[in-house]
């Protein structure tokens, strides 16, 4: 479909396409509603080259590719579909493409339920993304999606991956039982990560890693590490240096929040609770600032620094942690440790 005006295409079955199921490139005014769009060889439904059609009320299943793929700066409206069981993403965004992306059912993909690469843009709202074969929702190569409350669940992987250099604004979202990380940072992304519910998550539930950087708060995590047998509230590792503000971090089966292997970062006015380990573990060269926190309750120490820890360790609230000590700095390490109230 190319230029075209008023096109509708609706209650049709489209399936068995040696190419895509439908193709749509530079066109205005186009409607595809409710159409079953299945067992096609590439793509069920492509936009590309500014086209900016509504996609709604489809079912878009069984393809050999992507479900539905946006590319080169293509638009469009797609809401309340149901995008599954494509052998590849079930949703791809790439080349600079801004598609609204709302109200689907997006599910059992073989790869990723939602796919954003390559400065593709996006908002990616109110979807339920879930029991897909990877990653739940997937962004890297300098994409910047908007992702807001959105249900992310039973990922095969992680709940969220941002990496290569990945920005968006991931904002209250339920990020629930997924059998990796719960949000994934690494590899000099950078999203700012505000207001979701981070739950269950087999492994941590927010690891920031090679580089990683990023803006995580007001987020709540709570009973990462449970399915894997291992696994903290916050991960903070491999040189990365995020801003952790404001979080509650509760009923890790490890550590609460821990900062290891020479990475830095701000760790402030987070509340961290009732964790197998300890409520706060500054490791392996790492040098963080850690202030402000309230830290009990914890099965460790409440701050625990060890194997040549650094970092500043001030003015936080240590109570009822039961380790050996409430704050506990081991020989050979350099952290600066003042005002903080122990109880």
């Amino acid at each position: 479909m190319d230029d075209s005006v008023d096109t509708i295409v609706r209650r049709c079955r489209i399936r068995h396409g040696k190419g895509d199921g439908i193709k749509i490139y530079g066109g205005l005014g186009i409607q595809i509603q409710k159409n079953d769009i299945s067992h096609n060889g590439q793509v069920g439904i492509s936009i590309e080259d500014g086209a900016d059609p509504v996609v709604r009320e489809n079912s878009i299943h069984d393809g050999n590719s992507c479900g539905i793929s946006v590319l080169k700066g293509g638009k469009g409206t797609i809401e309340d579909n149901d995008i599954y069981c494509n052998a590849h993403p079930n949703v791809y965004v790439a080349n600079s493409a801004d598609p609204l992306i709302r109200g689907n059912q997006i599910h059992h993909s073989g790869s990723c339920g939602v796919t954003c690469v390559e400065e593709g843009l996006g908002t990616i709202e109110e979807n339920d993304i879930y029991c897909n074969q990877s990653v739940g929702l997937y962004i890297m190569n300098r994409a910047n999606p908007v992702v807001r409350n959105n249900t992310i669940r039973e990922s095969e992987g992680d709940g969220i991956s941002v990496c290569f250099a990945g920005r968006g604004l991931i904002d209250g979202n339920t990020i629930r039982a997924n059998a990796g990380i719960g949000l994934l940072i690494e590899s000099e992304a950078e999203p700012r990560v505000t207001k979701n519910q981070i739950l269950e998550s087999h492994s941590d539930g927010i690891k920031v890693s090679h580089n990683g950087k990023g803006y995580i708060e007001s987020n709540t995590v709570i009973r990462a590490g449970h399915g894997a047998g291992a696994g903290s509230g916050i991960c903070i590792t491999m040189g990365s240096a995020p801003v952790v503000k404001n979080n509650l971090v509760k009923d890790c089966l490890q550590h609460g929040v821990l900062i290891t292997d020479e990475s830095a970062g701000i760790i402030e006015r987070n509340t961290i609770s009732g964790h197998q380990g300890n409520g706060i573990a500054i490791l392996r060269r790492a040098n963080p600032i850690v202030r402000g926190n309230v830290v009990r309750e914890n099965k460790g120490a409440g701050v625990f620094v060890s194997q040549a820890g650094r970092g500043m360790v001030s003015d936080n609230r240590l109570s009822y942690n039961r380790g050996q000590s409430q704050l506990l700095v081991e020989p050979g390490c350099d952290a600066t440790v003042r005002d903080n109230i122990v109880s």
